[in-house]
């Protein structure tokens, strides 16, 4: 299985940016994964990235690619979805990092039990069912196949809207699951997770004061 997992730079606001990078790179680093995959930073802006920048990421030495910022993180994981080669994408937002070894191993291995499909350690019934899109994987064709692009306005309704992800999965009987320390949960037993149960962390965790 060729697997990319793309790591979402914007760059703009950099007294934000730069330093939820440099946590990354440190959390990748602290938190090794056995399984093979190729890493990708997706330059989310018009400006080019530069080398103090790239120093961000070292030493992990990612392949760089480059979109204009349009539907933001939601744009720049379609964008992915239509250039890279993979059969299984990771997308991860500016605030995720792993905070367990094999995490990587984890993701993939629901894949290879429950086959294709949209996958998140995050998961709610409320506003609508809905996987969080901070961080899912998910095979690039599934994106591919979502009916529409994404603009800025529309990154929201992309996520837990009428017209979200998860629920162009429902319609297409495409499996949603839930993806924990703990196991794989269906949409029946999606749950909040403890700080125990968590193998990533994102902005959301950080409001919870999980570290």
């Amino acid at each position: 299985m060729r697997i990319a997992l793309i790591y979402i730079f914007p760059n703009l606001q950099h007294r934000t940016y730069e330093p939820l990078a440099q946590r990354f790179t440190k959390a990748y680093l602290d938190f090794p994964t056995a399984t093979d995959h190729e890493l990708y930073v997706c330059v989310n802006g018009s400006g080019e990235i530069t080398p103090r920048q790239r120093q961000l990421f070292s030493p992990l030495d990612p392949r760089f690619i480059h979109h204009d910022n349009s539907g933001r993180d939601i744009g720049a994981y379609q964008f992915a979805a239509k250039i890279l080669a993979c059969d299984l994408l990771v997308c991860m937002g500016a605030p995720t990092r792993p905070c367990m070894d094999g995490w990587l191993d984890f993701m993939v291995q629901a894949v290879q039990d429950n086959g294709p499909g949209l996958y998140g350690c995050w998961a709610f019934k409320t506003p609508a069912p809905h996987i969080r899109t901070t961080l899912f994987w998910t095979q690039p064709e599934i994106l591919n196949a979502y009916p529409a692009p994404i603009d800025t306005s529309k990154r929201y309704q992309f996520e837990f809207g009428p017209s979200s992800i998860t629920q162009f999965c429902f319609q297409v009987g495409l499996q949603t699951l839930q993806v924990t320390k703990a196991g794989v949960f269906n949409r029946d037993n999606w749950h909040h997770v403890e700080r125990e149960e968590s193998m990533m962390l994102d902005q959301h965790c950080d409001k919870l004061g999980y570290v």
